[in-house]
């Protein structure tokens, strides 16, 4: 069997039109890739990478009214321009390192033609090889981005006096306060250790007396922020975790770390035993769980409330459908999670059910018919009998009890 051409040997193969092609694709890729990633605002689920990694290569009009895309921009910049684009596309997809696709979009002219292109991981491997580039870590679940860390990093080097919440001007960038934008992210609450960081007046003269009112003193006061026990705790437990990640960051080391804490990366490792669902699915199998012990599925109480019958036949075709998620990317992001579920290697632990128009609300807006995700007896049996193995993997993962009759459920369907 002819082994598979590394990385650097398909680069190797692309001729120069080719090669420059294939990097300003691959920088309009690692541009979309910080938005989206590095120290974005997370409210809630953003876009998947499925989505944003998609890239506008050129509309089919006059630049003079449509512009020109950022892929034309670095095309143009180093004399390539549009002669023979298709070709350099072309040769790329056929050598499986990008996607095509062609739509339409709406502009100043109307609908016009879209080309747009995905880097595959071959295509981005391939790129990175070429260009010397290594592909970043990412960090594990629970620690924070390369961005976030220096600005740790800092705090804790300022010590129990914390450092001015505002810097002056003129301030160098290595002994700048966390901006705003970071001190919100490390004042969340939604991790378990706490607030990393916390903000207060702290006194910065002597009482005064005001001249406005004679008599009474004025304690002159400035705005610090402190690196909180939490905070501490979470630097000193992971520093070497931090060390591999983040080598060029210079992170001060303390006489003596916590008994307990991270020797590397190697401690963020989860194994997972064979014949379990990776993270993805597994969050998905849960909430799915947590639908069927409550009897729960959303479209009822919705019908209920925008619905414009409510007779006994409605009802009872309500009470039919099996309680689940009718929105699975809510639960995760990750497309193939519930691909996952209804095609496991063991029997399909989940099924997919069809609402008729005339009960799905929203039907006269909604693109595409609406689709139950549910648990099979499968799906049961296998929750109830891994349920141990799975809370001993994914310890973070709020994991509900299961009905002790799953059990006995078969497993196989």
């Amino acid at each position: 069997m002819p082994q598979r051409p590394q990385p650097i040997e398909l680069w190797a193969a692309l001729n120069p039109r080719q090669q420059t092609y294939l990097t300003a694709v691959y920088n309009a890729d690692q541009a979309a890739e910080g938005r989206n990633k590095g120290g974005a605002f997370d409210w809630g689920h953003g876009p998947p990478a499925s989505e944003w990694r998609w890239q506008t290569f050129c509309l089919k009009a006059p630049k003079e009214w449509v512009g020109r895309t950022v892929i034309q921009y670095e095309l143009d910049a180093k004399d390539e321009h549009d002669q023979g684009a298709g070709s350099s596309l072309a040769a790329l997809r056929r050598r499986a390192l990008i996607e095509v696709t062609e739509d339409q979009v709406q502009t100043v002219l109307g609908w016009v033609p879209r080309v747009r292109v995905k880097l595959t991981t071959l295509g981005r491997a391939t790129a990175r090889a070429g260009l010397g580039h290594t592909a970043p870590k990412s960090p594990p679940r629970g620690m924070l981005s390369e961005w976030l860390w220096s600005n740790l990093v800092r705090l804790y080097r300022a010590g129990p006096d914390g450092m001015l919440t505002y810097s002056p001007r003129g301030t160098p960038p290595e002994e700048r306060a966390p901006s705003q934008k970071a001190r919100l992210f490390l004042e969340r609450m939604d991790r378990k250790e706490g607030r990393f960081i916390k903000e207060h007046h702290v006194k910065s003269g002597e009482p005064y007396e005001s001249l406005l009112n004679p008599g009474q003193m004025i304690t002159p006061t400035e705005p610090r922020v402190f690196l909180t026990k939490a905070g501490r705790a979470h630097y000193e437990h992971h520093l070497r975790c931090y060390a591999e990640l983040y080598p060029d960051i210079e992170a001060p080391v303390p006489e003596q770390l916590p008994e307990d804490a991270h020797v590397g990366l190697e401690a963020h490792k989860v194994h997972k035993p064979r014949g379990l669902l990776a993270r993805p699915p597994f969050l998905l199998l849960t909430a799915l769980v947590s639908a069927d012990v409550r009897n729960d599925l959303w479209i009822r109480k919705e019908f209920h409330r925008y619905g414009s019958s409510s007779d006994s036949a409605t009802a009872d075709a309500l009470a039919a459908l099996p309680a689940g998620i009718t929105h699975p990317h809510q639960v995760t992001r990750s497309v193939t999670a519930p691909t996952k579920l209804l095609t496991f290697r063991g029997g399909p632990l989940a099924a997919e059910t069809v609402v008729s128009p005339w009960l799905d609300p929203w039907h006269r807006t909604r693109e595409g018919d609406l689709t139950i995700l549910h648990l099979t007896d499968a799906g049961r049996a296998h929750y109830a009998v891994n349920l141990p193995a799975y809370k001993a993997t994914y310890e973070d993962v709020e994991a509900p009890d299961a009905p002790e009759e799953w059990e006995s459920l078969p497993a196989d369907q």
